[in-house]
């Protein structure tokens, strides 16, 4: 569509130049290349102004040419075409119990290389912030890459986090580091105070790719993150929703069984995440094996949960007792997640995403006891089991992706002259 103006006041042409130089930049998002006659069907903007837009980007080093593509089907002059610089880059950190994480892209989302690293994260946040820190150097280093080149970072973890200041406020998986933890000074010491850095929730990370999903965009959405921890994450209508203390999502930590005796890190007894672990899944399928004596799962050292749905497929009679066990807790949670925000769909990554046909059975008809759903289950369930670190960085980069190009100094003309 065509961006017009009826009055011609010198604020609302400047405005109109920066919307349409927002517009043309949107065709090239995401490494599309295209020519000034690509983009002008595209937007609907006319030739002649998509020229003017484009030499603003080549001036301000955001696009590049590509040169001369080939001919048209009615011949003439070859078409120049242009793609987004191939020297500025998105910098992706995870900071994950057992992982730290860095990838590298250029702002047109290729994938220059990444470093992962094993082990428990460091005891100080201190500690994790000159690692962090040293961590994002030696990818730099081997991509050959200046910090000044890089538009922005994002950092994933575990806990709850205050976006607007960068501060992780509680995690349950690292309680030694405390409440309000700085973990980004050696970041913003490495990079300077212009290169905006974006901390988020590991979960809400992983789930921001779904935002991109049309099939989702009119639903509302709870994924489920299961894997070292347990968490929510819930879309409406293309957004994530979030609140003032950053608990939306936090469903890991509601209790079900306040009896139960095993400590949380949150403070709490008989948490969700507690009570589907990996160790409980364990523990479980230890306290049962007498009674399934034929099993072999109680010799497996390290039980994993994909390992177990993988038994129940197999027709392990001990492992489908544990699934209908687990499926039992989860649609207690489900449930009452049901009665504070009825999501259409639930998408569930990580290692429940490998749940087998008794899990889903035997959820649904916990599920359906509830007469408040009167037809079953209340919401369409859905397994991702997509890896989880490729959907963090695949989140990481769309975020970053919205926060440089929302950036409006990027449209105006003070940006190339500063």
């Amino acid at each position: 569509m065509s961006l017009h103006i009826e009055a011609n006041t010198p604020a609302m042409l400047g405005d109109l130049k920066v919307a349409n130089r927002r517009t043309v930049l949107s065709a090239f998002r995401r490494g599309a290349v295209s020519g000034v006659t690509e983009v002008s069907q595209q937007t609907g903007i006319s030739r002649p102004t998509v020229v003017k837009c484009i030499r603003f980007f080549l001036d301000s080093g955001l696009l590049i040419s590509l040169g001369k593509g080939p001919s048209t089907a009615i011949g003439g002059k070859r078409p120049e075409n242009y793609t987004l610089s191939g020297s500025r880059y998105f910098l992706c950190l995870a900071l994950w119990p057992q992982e730290m994480r860095a990838s590298l892209y250029t702002i047109g989302h290729t994938l220059l290389g990444s470093i992962t690293l094993g082990g428990p994260l460091p005891d100080t946040a201190e500690e994790i912030s000159r690692k962090t820190a040293t961590l994002a150097s030696r990818l730099l280093r081997e991509q050959c890459v200046q910090p000044a080149d890089v538009c922005a970072v994002s950092v994933s973890t575990s806990g709850t986090v205050d976006r607007e200041t960068g501060t992780l406020l509680y995690s349950s998986h690292t309680p030694q580091w405390g409440t309000h933890v700085h973990l980004l000074d050696d970041l913003r010491a490495l990079f300077g105070l212009g290169t905006p850095i974006y901390l988020e929730n590991a979960g809400k990370m992983c789930a921001r790719p779904f935002l991109l999903d049309p099939a989702l965009y009119n639903q509302r959405v709870l994924v489920l993150f299961t894997t070292w921890g347990l968490s929510g994450c819930m879309l409406e209508h293309g957004h994530i929703l979030s609140g003032p203390n950053a608990l939306i999502g936090e469903v890991g930590h509601m209790t079900l069984d306040p009896s139960d005796p095993e400590p949380c890190g949150c403070g709490s007894c008989g948490c969700f995440e507690r009570l589907v672990s990996a160790s409980r899944v364990q523990k479980m399928v230890k306290e049962s094996a007498s009674a399934f004596p034929e099993s072999p799962l109680p010799g497996q050292e390290d039980l994993t949960i994909p390992q177990l749905f993988e038994a129940s497929r197999a027709g392990d009679l001990l492992a489908q007792s544990v699934c209908r066990r687990l499926a039992s807790v989860f649609a207690h949670a489900l449930r009452n997640i049901c009665l504070v925000f009825d999501p259409d769909c639930v998408i569930l990554q990580g290692d429940y995403a490998a749940a087998d046909d008794v899990f889903r059975d035997a959820l649904e008809s916990s599920l359906s006891g509830f007469r408040y759903f009167p037809s079953g289950m209340p919401f369409t369930l859905l397994c991702d089991s997509r890896s989880l670190s490729e959907m963090d960085a695949e989140g990481a980069f769309i975020a970053l992706d919205h926060l440089y190009f929302g950036n409006p100094d990027l449209y105006r003309d003070e940006a190339a002259e500063s």
